[in-house]
C-alpha cells in the first residue's frame, strides 16, 4: 500500500501524522503530490517531523515549492543522510510497491501576478520544460505505467471538474489556461492513460481513472 498525501504547504505537522497513519496501515511509502514546502525557513521543522520515519516519504515539486533547488536533480535524491525523506525528479519512473509509477512535478501559478506584487516566494522553475516531458518519455519507454503521479491534473480533469469562473478570484480571464495541464494531458494519453493521481486543486475529485488529492488528504493506493 501507498499514501498519497495532498499539497501541506511546509504543514510540516501533516506529514508527522501522515507517518503515524502510514506505520499503523503498514503503507511502504509515502508520496507527497506537490506543494509540500520545503524551504530553508521550513527545514527545521521538516527535519523534526520526518525523525524516526520508517519507511521511505517521496515528494514532487509542485509549483509553490523551491523548484530552483531541486531542478538540477536528475535522479531521486536524500535530503538529508539522516532522514527517510527524499525528492522525485520531473520524469522519473519507478517501482513503488510491485507498481510501475511515472512522476511528474511542476504547474504555474495562477495567482504569479499577486505574489510578484506582495513580494512573495514565485519560482521561475515551476513549469515543466521540453527536457523533463523527454526524461518521462524516455524513461517510459517499454514499461507498462500503472500509475502517474502529479502535481497539476490533465487538462480534460480540470475542464470536466471546475467551473472557469473561479479563476476570475485570481484576476484572470477565464479563458486563462495553466500550459502544465495541456502537458500533463499530453503525456497521459502517451503513457495509456493510466490511473493518475493530482494535487494543487485543492479540492477532492474522483474519477474512473483520476482522482484528485484534496490539501492535507491522506489516500491509500
Amino acid at each position: 500500500m501507498i499514501l498519497l498525501l495532498g499539497d501541506i504547504h511546509g504543514n510540516a505537522g501533516v506529514l508527522k501524522e501522515a507517518i503515524a497513519v502510514a506505520k499503523e496501515a503498514h503503507a511502504t511509502s509515502i508520496v507527497q503530490l506537490g506543494d509540500f514546502g520545503l524551504f530553508p525557513d521550513t527545514e527545521a521543522w521538516f527535519r523534526e517531523n520526518t525523525k524516526g520515519a520508517h519507511i521511505p516519504i517521496y515528494f514532487i515539486d509542485g509549483n509553490h515549492d523551491d523548484c530552483q533547488r531541486w531542478v538540477e536533480c536528475d535522479s531521486i535524491t536524500q535530503v538529508w543522510d539522516d532522514r527517510n525523506l527524499f525528492y522525485i525528479p520531473r520524469g522519473t519512473v519507478m517501482e513503488l510497491d510491485h507498481r510501475t509509477v511515472a512522476v511528474m512535478g511542476g504547474a504555474s501559478s495562477i495567482n504569479k501576478a499577486w505574489l510578484l506584487r506582495d513580494g512573495q516566494h514565485w519560482d521561475a522553475n515551476e513549469d515543466i520544460t521540453e527536457a523533463q516531458i523527454s526524461r518521462l518519455l524516455k524513461n517510459a519507454e517499454g514499461e507498462t505505467i500503472d500509475m502517474f503521479f502529479t502535481h497539476c491534473p490533465p487538462h480534460s480533469v480540470i475542464q470536466q471538474n471546475f467551473d472557469p469562473l473561479w479563476k476570475l478570484h485570481f484576476e484572470v480571464s477565464i479563458d486563462w489556461t495553466d500550459p502544465n495541464q495541456l502537458i500533463i494531458e499530453d503525456l497521459w494519453h502517451k503513457l495509456g492513460t493510466p490511473d493518475v493521481y493530482s494535487g494543487h486543486m485543492h479540492k477532492r475529485v474522483q474519477g474512473i481513472n483520476y482522482r484528485i488529492v484534496n490539501i492535507n488528504e491522506l489516500l491509500a493506493v
